[in-house]
C-alpha cells in the first residue's frame, strides 16, 4: 500500500515535467504574416514568454550582399538596446522585441527572423513582410472638336500602385451610357508597381450631368473603394429674344434690332435675316454684351428702310435640334394730311378744298395758328413759305405752330403753304390769311366779372377778372387789417375789348376765418361792384415724436424726430431740453438740430421734419419737447418724450475650453452710451491669437475681446483684462487658468504584473480572456484632476481598438488573434498617461486541464501528507515494539526516503542515538527523523 502511494507521487512529478517541456516550446510569440504600406509605419511583434534570462535578442534578415548570411537590424546586446537600420526603432526590452518599422522601399518585403539567446539555447522564429504601395490618383479634363461636335475626355490615373488598381466610371450613380467610350491602359514596372489609366470620352451636348465619378479600388486606400468626383462642362439651351426700337443721332433716325441669347452654354451664334439683302451692306453691327453664357447682337440701319417688313434673327446652338427663329415686323409709316387747329380763325365762307382761310384783324399781336398733322410717323418737321418765298419778318414756325408776333399789318396777308415731312412721307396745307382793317369802337361795354380760386402748394390763388370791357376797368382788393399777400395784375385786348386780371396770393387757411373783397370800378357802374371771398380756419396739425439711436466714434447719440403734417404753409419746429418751458432759439453744447425741407403733397398738405441729435450719456433720463408753431394755431403746440436712463456697465472675464487643442479667455463689456476699450495684459513672447468683436443694440454696446492660447502656455497662471473708456472708467479683471494633471491609468480588472523595468517605468498588466466569449471588457480608470479626457487603446501594430466609455471592448467572439500587447492612452491637452496590457486568450479545454492538474496535484499532496503523518505517529507510539518490527517498518519506508528531502545537518544523519529519559529505567527511544516533501505544480493562471 505504501509503495503504491510512492508510485502515484512519481507519476505526478513526471507529468509536471512534461508540461514544463511543452511550455518551453511555446515561449515565443510572433506575428507570422504582416502587411506593410510603402511610406508608412508598421509594428513587428515578437515576445519571449519563457522564464530564462535572455543574454542576446535581435531581429535579422538575409544579407543581400553576402549569401547565407544574416544581417542584424535591431535588438538588445549586453542588456543595451541597439538599432543598426534607420527604418527600425529600438525594442522595448530584451524579452519584448516588438519594434516600429518604417517601410521606406519596396525591397523591404521579405522574411525577418526574431532570435532570443539564453545561456543554454537559442530560440528563433520567422515572419514574412508583404509590402504594398498606395497609388497616386490623378484626374484631368481635356476638350476637342471632331466633325463640329464638341467632346470632353476625362482621364483618371492610379499610378505606382502595388498591386495594380482597378478603375471604373459612374455618372449619377450609374455606368456611362452608350454615347460614351472608355479606354483602359495599364503599365507595369520592374519594381513590382503598376499604373492603371482610364479615359472616359463623351459628346458634351449629350451630357446632362456636370460631374462624373472615377471609382478606384485598391487595398491600401483609406476606403478600399474611393470615389473621385470630377467636374465637367455641360451645355444649356439659351433663352432667345428679339427687340426693335428707334434711335435719333445727329438728326438722323435708325432702326435698332437687338437679338439676344442669354443663359446658354456655350454661347449661341446669331444671324440677322433681312427681306432685302441688297441693303445688307448698310447694316451696322455691334456686340452689346458678350459674356460666357450671354450674347446680344445689335443691328442698325436707316429708318426709311424696310418699313412694314419682317426682320428675323437666327439662333444656332448645340442644344437646339434645329435653328431657332424669332421674327418681328417693322411698322409702316404714313402722312395723310395737315389741318388747321384754330377753328375760330377760319372763314367758313371759304369753300375751296385743300385751302384753309384765316382772318385776322390789323393790330393784333401774338397770334398763333396751330397745325394738326394726320398720319402715323414717330416725328415730323413742318416748313412754311409765303407764295413760294420765305416767311415775312415776325412770322415763324415753332414746332407745329405758325406764330405772328405782331402787331399784324396788311402786308402779312397772302397765301401760305405749310408742309409736314418725315423722310419720303409728306403732306401739306394752304393757308389763305386775310387781314381786316381795325375798326374804332365808340361804344362803352361793361366788363364780365368772374372770381376764380385755386389752391396750389399750400397757397390760395384768388383771381378777380374783369373781361371784355370798353374802356379798361379798374380792379382792386380790400383786405382785413393785418392781412397781406403778393398780388399782380395783367391787361389783354381782343377785338378792341380789354380784360383786366388781378391775382392775390394768400395762405390756404388761417387761425381765424378771414373775409376780403374784390372791387371792380368801371364807367358804366354807378357804384363799384364788389365780390367777397372767405378763407376758412386751418385744421390743427398732426404732430408725432419718436426717438432712435446711432453710434459715432465710440459714442452713442439719441435722435429725437418731430414730424408735423399740416396744411400750408409749413410749420416751424423748435426744441426744449430738460425742465425748461421755453423753446431753445440757440442750441447748447452737445445739441445738434437737423431741419428737413418741407414736403408738399398733391392734396395741399405739407410735411416738415426736424431731428434733434443729443449725446446719450449726457441727456439720458431728461425730457425733450418739440415746440410746433403754425399759422393755424393760436399758440404753439408742445409734444414731449422722456429719454430712457442708462444702466451701469457689466464686465466679466472667464476662460473656456475649445473643441480643438486650444483654450479661450473671454473679456466682455456691456454698457450704455459709450464703448469701452479692452486689452489683455499678457507676458512677453505670447503666441496666442487675440480677436475683437463689438456690436450695438440701440444705445447698448456689446464688446468682446477673446484670447486664444494653448493650455500649456498659461496653465495655473492669472490673466488680466484692462477695461477703460473716455469717461474715466479703468477696471482690471483677473481670471485664473486652472492647473490640471493626469497621474495614472489603472486597470480595474484583476491582473498580474508581467514585467516591471527599472525605477517607476510602466508595469505590463497580464490578463486572460475566455476564448469564443463575446462582449468581454477590460475596465480602465484615469486618476488625476482633469475634468474630462480622451481615452484610446491600440494594439502593438498600431491599429485602434473599440472602446465603450472607459472600457476596452471585445464585442465579437474572442480568438487567438486578440492576444497581444495593448497600449491605452489617456490625454487632456498636453497631459498624458498610458498603461500596457498583455492580453492572453485561454480556451475552455486549457482551463479544464489546468483545473484537473491542480485538483489532482492537491489531492495527491494531501494523501502523501496523511501517509507521512501516520508513519510518524506509528513511529512514536511503536518504540517498545520488538526490534524486528522496527526494522521492518524502516524497510517499508525506504522507498519513500528517496523521494523526500532531509532538512537535518550531516551530523544528524548518523546511526540513531539512544536518549536516556530520566526516570525511565534506562529505556532508549529511537530518534525521530524530519522530512520535507516538495510538490511543484505549475500553471499559467
Amino acid at each position: 500500500m505504501r509503495r503504491s502511494g510512492l508510485l502515484i507521487l512519481g507519476f505526478v512529478l513526471n507529468v509536471s515535467h512534461c508540461l514544463d517541456m511543452l511550455d518551453m516550446e511555446e515561449d515565443m510569440e510572433i506575428d507570422r504574416n504582416v502587411i506593410g504600406i510603402l511610406g508608412e509605419d508598421i509594428f513587428l511583434r515578437c515576445q519571449y514568454l519563457g522564464q530564462n534570462d535572455i543574454t542576446d535578442a535581435s531581429w535579422k534578415r538575409p544579407d543581400s550582399r553576402m549569401k547565407r548570411s544574416m544581417k542584424k537590424l535591431t535588438g538588445y546586446k549586453n542588456n543595451k538596446a541597439f538599432s543598426k537600420d534607420p527604418d527600425f526603432s529600438a525594442p522595448a526590452s530584451p524579452t519584448n522585441l516588438t519594434v516600429k518599422m518604417r517601410v521606406s522601399t519596396l525591397e523591404a518585403q521579405g522574411e525577418y527572423t526574431c532570435v532570443f539567446a539564453t545561456d543554454e539555447e537559442e530560440i528563433t522564429n520567422s515572419m514574412f513582410l508583404t509590402v504594398l504601395a498606395r497609388p497616386d490618383i490623378h484626374t484631368v479634363v481635356t476638350e476637342d472638336t471632331d466633325n463640329a461636335t464638341h467632346y470632353q475626355s476625362v482621364t483618371c490615373s492610379a499610378t505606382n500602385g502595388k498591386p495594380m488598381a482597378l478603375i471604373r466610371w459612374e455618372i449619377n450613380g450609374s455606368p456611362p451610357t452608350d454615347n460614351s467610350s472608355v479606354e483602359m491602359r495599364n503599365t507595369s514596372y520592374t519594381n513590382g508597381t503598376a499604373t492603371m489609366t482610364s479615359i472616359l470620352r463623351f459628346p458634351t451636348h449629350l451630357q446632362d450631368q456636370d460631374r462624373v465619378t472615377c471609382v478606384v479600388q485598391h487595398p491600401t486606400l483609406p476606403d478600399p473603394t474611393t470615389h473621385v468626383t470630377v467636374g465637367v462642362e455641360t451645355f444649356m439651351a439659351p433663352n432667345v429674344t428679339i427687340e426693335t426700337y428707334l434711335v435719333l443721332e445727329d438728326g438722323e433716325e435708325f432702326w435698332v434690332v437687338t437679338c439676344g441669347a442669354a443663359g446658354g452654354r456655350p454661347r449661341a451664334d446669331i444671324t440677322l435675316v433681312l427681306p432685302n439683302q441688297e441693303t445688307s451692306s448698310m447694316l451696322q453691327k455691334e456686340v452689346v454684351m458678350d459674356a460666357a453664357d450671354t450674347l446680344v447682337r445689335s443691328y442698325r440701319f436707316p429708318a426709311e428702310l424696310h418699313e412694314g417688313e419682317n426682320i428675323t434673327c437666327l439662333f444656332d446652338h448645340p442644344k437646339f435640334p434645329h435653328r431657332e427663329l424669332r421674327t418681328t415686323t417693322l411698322p409702316a409709316f404714313y402722312l395723310s394730311a395737315v389741318r388747321l387747329l384754330n377753328p375760330g380763325l377760319a372763314d367758313s365762307s371759304y369753300k375751296r378744298q385743300a385751302v384753309e382761310s384765316v382772318v385776322l384783324v390789323e393790330g393784333q399781336s401774338n397770334i398763333t395758328i396751330g397745325l394738326e398733322v394726320v398720319g402715323d410717323v414717330p416725328r415730323y418737321s413742318i416748313v412754311c413759305t409765303k407764295e413760294e418765298q420765305s416767311l415775312p419778318e415776325g412770322v415763324e414756325v415753332i414746332g407745329s405752330v405758325l406764330t405772328l408776333q405782331g402787331p399784324v399789318e396788311l402786308h402779312h396777308a397772302g397765301l401760305y403753304e405749310c408742309e409736314a415731312s418725315y423722310y419720303s412721307h409728306r403732306a401739306s396745307v394752304l393757308l389763305d390769311i386775310a387781314i381786316n382793317p381795325q375798326v374804332k369802337q365808340s361804344v362803352t361795354v361793361p366788363p364780365s366779372i368772374r372770381i376764380d380760386v385755386q389752391d396750389r402748394l399750400g397757397d390760395r390763388f384768388i383771381e378777380c377778372l374783369a373781361a371784355d370791357s370798353v374802356p379798361v376797368a379798374n380792379v382792386s382788393w380790400v383786405l382785413p387789417e393785418g392781412v397781406s399777400g403778393p398780388s399782380w395784375s395783367s391787361l389783354t385786348s381782343h377785338n378792341g375789348t380789354y380784360s383786366v386780371s388781378s391775382v392775390l396770393v394768400l395762405p390756404a387757411c388761417s387761425a381765424q376765418e378771414l373775409s376780403m373783397e374784390c372791387v371792380i370800378d368801371h364807367s358804366v357802374f354807378v357804384l363799384p361792384e364788389r365780390r367777397q371771398i372767405t378763407i376758412p380756419v386751418c385744421a390743427p396739425p398732426n404732430i408725432t415724436i419718436q426717438s432712435s439711436s446711432e453710434w459715432e466714434e465710440d459714442v452713442a447719440y439719441t435722435l429725437v424726430q418731430c414730424t408735423v403734417d399740416s396744411v400750408g404753409p409749413a410749420a416751424t419746429i423748435s426744441w426744449s431740453v430738460g425742465d425748461s418751458d421755453n423753446s431753445t432759439s440757440q442750441l447748447k453744447e452737445g445739441q445738434e438740430q437737423v431741419q428737413g425741407q418741407p414736403e408738399h403733397h398733391a392734396n395741399g398738405s405739407v410735411t416738415v421734419c426736424s431731428v434733434l441729435r443729443l449725446p446719450t450719456s449726457i441727456f439720458s433720463g431728461q425730457n425733450v419737447t418739440c415746440v410746433v408753431d403754425q399759422l393755424g394755431l393760436e399758440r404753439p403746440e408742445r409734444r414731449g418724450i422722456l429719454l430712457r436712463g442708462l444702466e451701469s456697465p457689466v464686465m466679466r472675464v472667464f476662460v473656456a475650453r475649445q473643441s480643438r487643442s486650444l483654450w479661450l479667455a473671454v473679456c466682455e463689456y456691456r454698457g450704455d452710451g459709450i464703448r469701452a476699450h479692452l486689452s489683455w495684459v499678457l507676458p512677453d513672447n505670447t503666441t496666442g491669437h487675440i480677436s475683437f468683436r463689438s456690436g450695438y443694440e440701440g444705445v447698448r454696446v456689446l464688446t468682446n475681446l477673446t484670447y486664444e492660447f494653448p493650455l500649456a502656455l498659461h496653465e495655473g497662471q492669472d490673466l488680466i483684462c484692462l477695461i477703460q473708456n473716455h469717461h474715466g472708467l479703468k477696471e482690471r479683471r483677473t481670471v485664473h487658468v486652472p492647473r490640471y494633471y493626469i497621474s495614472s491609468v489603472r486597470v480595474l480588472n484583476q491582473t498580474t504584473p508581467l514585467y516591471k523595468p527599472y525605477g517607476d517605468e510602466f508595469v505590463i498588466h497580464r490578463m486572460s480572456l475566455k476564448e469564443n466569449f463575446q462582449n468581454q471588457r477590460i475596465l480602465l480608470k484615469v486618476y488625476g484632476s482633469v475634468p474630462t479626457y480622451n481615452l484610446t487603446c491600440h494594439r502593438n501594430d498600431g491599429s485602434l481598438v473599440q472602446m465603450d466609455g472607459g472600457a476596452l471592448l471585445f464585442q465579437s467572439k474572442v480568438t487567438e488573434q486578440d492576444a497581444g500587447l495593448y497600449t491605452c492612452h489617456a490625454s487632456f491637452y498636453h497631459h498624458k498617461a498610458s498603461v500596457l496590457i498583455q492580453v492572453e486568450v485561454t480556451s475552455e479545454n486549457q482551463q479544464l486541464m489546468m483545473v484537473f492538474i491542480v485538483c489532482f496535484s492537491s489531492a495527491a499532496a494531501i494523501t502523501i501528507l496523511l501517509i507521512v503523518t501516520l508513519c510518524v505517529f506509528c513511529k512514536i507510539n511503536g518504540g517498545d515494539r520488538p526490534a524486528s518490527k522496527s526494522c521492518k517498518k524502516r524497510e517499508s519506508l525506504a522507498p519513500l526516503t528517496s523521494l523526500t528531502q532531509d532538512l537535518c545537518s550531516p551530523e544528524l544523519r548518523k546511526e540513531k542515538a539512544a536518549v536516556t529519559v530520566p526516570g525511565g529505567g534506562g529505556q532508549e527511544y529511537n530518534q525521530l527523523l524530519s522530512y520535507s516533501i516538495v510538490i511543484d505544480a505549475r500553471s499559467t493562471v
